[in-house]
């Protein structure tokens, strides 16, 4: 494992900790006996952030699938988690600065992995091979209940409900635009959108069962199909332009099953060319169907509501899998197969031109998550799932106008010559995203095994750091300015400093890198009269001119907003916003900043919070 726990190596296989995992860690090597009460953990990993138990449970399921061994995080019932782990002590001088980094400095961590081959079988034919590494992006996030989804161009048109009402939303780089809204919880259903544009979707309307059909995303309505209640939850696959494949039955006591509909001829038809009929003359509803090849790929229900993946061609089929929960869809592309197993685990099977004869093999996309994820689909060649129930932080302000999470935890964000800068991370490393007057204009992911928890943007260019230093994004790749490990870095466009572990150093342009500034400086801020720090001798404000500023009443953190410098800090379930020098309180936040990150925005106040999302869409990026 590193030094600073970010990471750890085995059989030359890299494995990357987020920051919470990573926090865990120093919690659970720190203790006597590898044992950590659930509660501290919560406290130390999450803050001052309101978590469910679901999170505690999620971080620990990450961490013993990232350690290779589901045993080597124990559960103490209603107490907490004990890891268990061998130390071998070397002597090493301590620092008295940072108890958890002491921890790490003088013990060398041998990890006991019992290396059970505890693997989820499909089916007993099929074997399981190493996960391969992905990159997830999250594109759509709701309170409402995701129902279904498709995309057109660079816009994601996603369906959603609630208890009282259904809503179809437009998506365009995480901007959600309301197109239709219904006072009824199952008004818009399913969406498939064909690459000219041409888009079907199943609607109840006035209590009425519609199939509509537009000539563009939910633009230009060119055709209209009747049908019954009974239909359930139609699914669709474009054949072509002109014609698509519908499960359907005309009479409600037929079963529910793939019809074609030609929309120049407006004419229904069964499909003949493949036999669809029940193996056993009981009833059954094909839930979702997707063309391959010559064949089918079908999510079969039957009489006794239980689902099987099975694949159709010509008078031939077979079961790949049979689900002990229902699952919602899949995901084929030229060569794979995607769908959802029965440890709530996403697997890929590889697919042949003879998919009725192969021999099955099975990989492991995302292991088996806390999180449930579900509606896999292939989208302009790549692969997306929707996700349930995920607990996640986003920027929110002062006014309640400006709301705007990233991935999987937003680490750290300024604004700095009209640009929001944000720094968030993602399952295998980072992604940087930049906004002005409220729409992005640079988005950039990288995998990494640095630890960055800072941003700067200075004089046009995205500067990144943390304990593995100072670093420049440039053209999606990092280049080193500096080793020194930094606590912020602060800019406002003009000056640039950096505070650290051992005081504040300033950028010199002419060398490319940090200088030491001084060995007394702490609470680093950016301000209009400058890069400003608090001197720990005289306890005054001073700039990077050495001249002082003002004088502190309270040792908080500090910022400037509209003018004024000011002190925050957290008073109950609120964050306060304080003159520095009278003392007066300018401003209430509704809830408790998370992180220590609270900045000015134009007039108003960005601050890190928690987010309610019960659902979200995430686009995943295979490596091949």
């Amino acid at each position: 494992m590193s030094a600073d726990l970010t990471s750890a190596e085995k059989d030359g296989q890299l494995t990357l900790f987020t920051y919470q995992e990573t926090e865990a860690l120093k919690l659970f090597l720190a203790s006597e006996n590898g044992f950590v009460d659930a509660q501290t953990l919560e406290q130390t990993v999450w803050g001052e952030r309101v978590v469910t138990q679901n999170s505690l449970r999620k971080l620990i399921s990450a961490l013993r699938l990232k350690l290779d061994d589901k045993n080597s995080i124990k559960n103490v019932r209603n107490k907490g988690y004990q890891l268990s782990f061998e130390a071998i002590q070397e002597s090493v001088k301590k620092s008295p600065k940072n108890f958890y980094s002491t921890t790490i400095v003088i013990t060398f961590i041998v990890l006991v992995l019992s290396m059970v081959a505890n693997h989820y079988a499909v089916s007993s034919n099929n074997s399981t091979q190493l996960l391969p590494k992905v990159s997830q992006q999250t594109v759509f996030e709701s309170h409402d209940y995701i129902v279904d989804y498709a995309k057109f161009n660079d816009a994601l048109y996603v369906t959603t409900r609630d208890s009282k009402k259904s809503t179809l939303y437009k998506t365009v780089n995480r901007q959600n635009t309301v197109l239709l809204s219904a006072n009824y919880p199952g008004a818009y259903r399913g969406i498939e959108i064909h690459s000219s544009g041409r888009t079907v979707m199943h609607v109840v309307e006035d209590s009425k069962c519609k199939i509509k059909i537009f000539d563009k995303p939910f633009e230009h309505q060119i055709d209209e199909i009747p049908c019954n209640r009974q239909n359930a939850y139609p699914s669709f696959d474009w054949i072509d332009k002109n014609k698509f494949y519908i499960t359907f039955n005309v009479r409600p006591s037929d079963s529910i099953k793939p019809y074609t509909y030609d929309i120049e001829e407006k004419f229904l038809q069964k499909v003949t060319t493949t036999n669809f009929d029940s193996e056993n003359g009981k009833h059954f509803i094909d839930a979702f169907i997707k063309g391959h090849g010559d064949g089918m790929f079908s999510m079969r229900e039957d009489n006794l509501d239980e689902v099987s993946l099975i694949y159709f061609e010509g008078d031939n089929r077979r079961t790949l899998i049979r689900f002990r929960n229902k699952p919602y869809s899949i995901a084929v592309s030229e060569n794979n197969l995607f769908y959802v197993g029965n440890n709530n685990e996403l697997l890929r099977t590889t697919l042949t031109d003879d998919i009725y004869s192969q021999e099955l093999t099975t990989s492991y996309v995302l292991a088996p998550q806390t999180v449930k994820i579900s509606d896999p689909l292939m989208l302009d060649n790549e692969l997306y799932f929707a996700l349930g129930n995920s607990a996640r932080e986003s920027i929110s302000s002062h006014s309640g106008n400006f709301n705007y999470s990233l991935e999987n935890t937003i680490i750290d964000f300024n604004y700095t010559s009209k640009i929001l800068s944000i720094l968030a991370t993602t399952n295998s490393g980072y992604v940087v995203e930049q906004l002005k007057d409220g729409t992005v204009f640079n988005s950039t992911y990288f995998d990494t095994t640095l630890s960055l928890r800072q941003i700067a943007f200075h004089q046009g260019e995205v500067y990144l750091a943390g304990t593995s230093g100072v670093y420049k994004l440039v053209n999606d790749k990092l280049i080193s300015i500096s080793d020194i490990k930094t606590i912020k870095l602060v800019s406002n466009g003009q000056c640039f400093i950096a505070e650290a572990e051992k005081g504040i150093y300033q950028f010199e342009a002419e060398s490319n890198t940090f200088k030491m500034f001084t060995a007394q400086g702490e609470r680093a801020f950016a301000s209009k009269q400058g890069c400003l720090f608090v001197d720990n001798l005289s306890g005054y404000i001073i700039n990077e001119k050495r001249e002082k500023v003002a004088k502190p009443i309270l040792v908080q953190y500090l910022f400037e907003h509209k003018g004024k410098l000011t002190h925050w800090h957290s008073v109950g379930e609120q964050t306060h916003i304080i003159d520095v020098e009278s003392g007066e309180v300018i401003a209430k936040l509704p809830n408790r900043a998370l992180y220590k990150r609270v900045i000015s925005y134009e007039d108003d106040i960005l601050y890190l919070g928690p987010k309610d999302v019960r659902t979200s869409i995430v686009k995943l990026k295979l490596d091949e």
